[in-house]
């Protein structure tokens, strides 16, 4: 949904979320992310970002981060409005994003896909988060991983963002180098905020 002039109301959002619960992924490689967390290339014609944030050392700052992304604290920044009918980190459930500047507004669906398992690489590191795939009406298409690792070997603790992507409306393709530095700015300061939440421990 794009929108211009007013920033859209809660009235107008939460309904938009009821309607996008029965929406379609706009991308066939759902859950694919999965599987690119260390190796791999994106679907072809998508791009791939790994982004890596450190904050810490040990299970403490691990368990808080684990905490923080379950709570959506990634979205806790003047860059973007997270809304829900339910917060719960479950497959199926729908949230939406908005994003906005200079009186252009665009409300972003995306539907939970998975919760990553427990640990990889033969157990080294321990993980968790949770990966969203964008809906119909996303003016963007793909599927993000938000996940925290824990090195048990060198105990080192990072936030990160898996993510492959597209433009997927003619606003984002004509917008296309603006878009990929919103996401980039985007993973920054959902990194921060983060680290915020763990203040004290991170």
């Amino acid at each position: 949904m794009i929108r211009f002039g007013t920033k859209p109301s809660t009235s107008t959002i939460k309904p938009y979320i009821r309607h996008c619960q029965n929406l379609d992924f706009n991308y066939p490689y759902v859950g694919q992310t999965r599987d690119l967390i260390d190796e791999g290339d994106a679907p072809r014609g998508f791009r791939l970002d790994r982004f890596l944030y450190p904050v810490g050392h040990g299970q403490k700052v691990f368990n808080a981060v684990t905490k923080a992304i379950s709570q959506w604290e990634m979205f806790n920044h003047p860059m973007s409005e997270l809304n829900y009918l339910n917060p719960e980190i479950k497959s199926g459930n729908t949230v939406v994003v908005v994003f906005g500047m200079m009186g252009l507004w665009t409300v972003n669906p995306a539907r939970i896909i998975y919760e990553i398992e427990n640990s990889r690489q033969q157990g080294k590191i321990k993980q968790a988060g949770f990966a969203y795939g964008t809906t119909m009406g996303h003016v963007a298409i793909g599927e993000e991983l938000f996940h925290v690792d824990w090195n048990l070997e060198t105990d080192e603790v990072n936030f990160r963002i898996t993510v492959f992507s597209r433009p997927g409306s003619l606003l984002a393709w004509v917008g296309k180098p603006y878009m990929l530095y919103q996401q980039k700015r985007f993973r920054r300061m959902a990194a921060q905020a983060i680290s915020t939440k763990c203040n004290g421990i991170c």
